[in-house]
């Protein structure tokens, strides 16, 4: 009698789950999907509580350590204390600008997603960017670190025209639950054409929950449905996305 081979489920990495900004209880989350997942902080405070997130799972976990650009005000005040952490994290972030909400000016967001690069520069270390409403600042700066260390940009939103020149640079994109939004169109079609071995996939725990959890606290389980929508986009099985998007991330870790 032969025996019937047990079906697994493919897995899946969170590039980008602030579970530290959470009041979850962890034993109350799911991480049977997931091969690992990476928590990047937002300030000195959260980066700490990245790191020791990281080591307090069941599942594997890296860490990063950045200044959002919410608060790249206070980037002088934070600079040597975020110096250490990120000198001692696996990656570095999140970073970048935001140009929609400005609770920091322009500049001074400019002058953070720049240190940052800096000290990816000088450690060699995968950057995690935000980029929202700021596409033509963000290509430019970016544009003149290219292919000294990996570029994670963060639940990319962009349309066609800078999905292609960003693919030029040679970064990872990370998708989230927004992908599956029915505004998302152009996001859908940009999707398509960004080379497989530049795909990722996160959830932005607790933010950004997939349309069919919208308006509800997103959590690390819910990655399934982005992985769903992109395999379906991308005509590709989940299992084929899972392996690509677990080879992406351990490419762009230097795993």
């Amino acid at each position: 009698m032969k025996e019937t081979a047990i079906k697994q489920e493919p897995k899946w990495v969170d590039t980008h789950c602030h579970l530290q900004l959470t009041d979850y209880d962890l034993a109350d989350l799911s991480f049977e999907f997931l091969e690992y997942l990476i928590i990047p902080g937002v300030d000195v405070d959260s980066s700490k509580k990245a790191k020791e997130f990281s080591s307090n799972l069941p599942v594997p976990a890296y860490w990063a350590a950045g200044l959002h650009p919410h608060d790249a005000k206070n980037l002088i005040r934070q600079k040597e204390e975020l110096s250490e952490l990120i000198n001692e994290a696996d990656l570095i972030g999140e970073t970048g600008l935001d140009y929609y909400r400005d609770h920091s000016t322009r500049e001074e967001q400019r002058e953070n997603l720049i240190f940052h690069l800096e000290m990816a520069r000088k450690l060699l270390k995968p950057v995690i960017i935000h980029c929202r409403d700021s596409f033509k600042d963000t290509y430019e700066i970016i544009a003149k670190y290219s292919g000294e260390f990996p570029v994670i940009l963060h639940s990319w939103t962009g349309g066609n025209k800078w999905t292609k020149k960003f693919i030029e640079l040679g970064v990872y994109f990370s998708l989230s639950g927004i992908l599956t939004y029915e505004t998302a169109k152009d996001l859908n079609l940009s999707v398509k054409k960004i080379p497989l071995d530049r795909l990722l996939l996160e959830t932005d725990t607790p933010y950004l929950a997939p349309g069919i959890h919208k308006g509800k606290n997103n959590k690390p389980e819910y990655i399934v449905e982005t992985a769903k929508h992109l395999a379906q986009l991308r005509e590709i099985t989940l299992q084929e996305l899972s392996d690509i998007t677990i080879k992406n991330t351990n490419t762009m870790l230097g795993k």
